[in-house]
């Protein structure tokens, strides 16, 4: 799979010069064919690299160095292990909400490896372990119903996360990574006005939404 998207990229360069030269000389030249795959990458303004266990983040941030073009990693869970790594690298991570867990549909015999069990326990204790060397990362929902990313989230903040931290995640940070953080994600003069207003604290099972302002209009 690497060796594919490597392809595309040398692809994606080789296509550009074609295009560049095409562009500075075009009479008596054949015009270089459309390429609409090798269009799309160079169109986008950052590569998205799933990056699950703490192998798959080490070597998505070695390859997005190779690549040299704007990468943002999602997934995450076992980025606890190699935190300062993350920070040090520079590279964004989204960190997925839908915790591991067992299957509802597992074989309650079946033993699970010692890895297995630590990843579901210490997976939510990620986006504290992030914070705490200074790595940029947000949250998504990874399929997760809308009840159910605050319960997520809580599992986060139980695990260490500060909760002025898991906000952040949720808006700011995302749309500092998006390139989007002067429109949307902050509560400022001039930015989209997208307002969740909770009574108590938004990461209490008891706290009540009492309502969300969308574009300006409340509901």
């Amino acid at each position: 799979v690497i060796a594919y998207i490597r392809q595309v990229s040398f692809d994606a360069d080789h296509y550009q010069l074609e295009m560049q030269a095409y562009s500075n000389h075009a009479a008596g030249q054949k015009r270089p064919n459309y390429d609409r795959a090798v269009e799309g990458l160079l169109e986008s303004r950052r590569l998205l690299l799933p990056a699950e266990d703490a192998k798959q983040i080490d070597r998505m941030i070695r390859f997005a160095s190779e690549l040299k073009r704007p990468a943002v990693l999602y997934g995450g869970h076992e980025a606890y292990q190699i935190a300062d790594r993350v920070a040090k690298s520079g590279v964004p991570l989204l960190i997925n909400l839908k915790w591991p867990e067992k299957s509802k549909d597992a074989d309650p015999d079946q033993e699970e490896s010692l890895r297995t069990l630590e990843l579901r326990d210490r997976a939510p204790s990620t986006p504290a372990a992030l914070e705490k060397a200074g790595a940029r990362f947000a949250f998504y929902s990874g399929g997760l119903a809308a009840k159910d990313v605050r319960k997520a989230l809580k599992r986060a903040v139980d695990a260490g996360l500060p909760e002025a931290a898991a906000v952040r995640a949720l808006t700011l940070s995302a749309a500092e990574i998006y390139g989007v953080a002067d429109r949307v994600g902050a509560i400022e003069p001039g930015k989209i006005a997208n307002l969740l207003v909770v009574k108590g604290s938004l990461f209490d099972e008891k706290a009540k939404v009492e309502y969300v302002i969308i574009d300006g209009v409340k509901y």
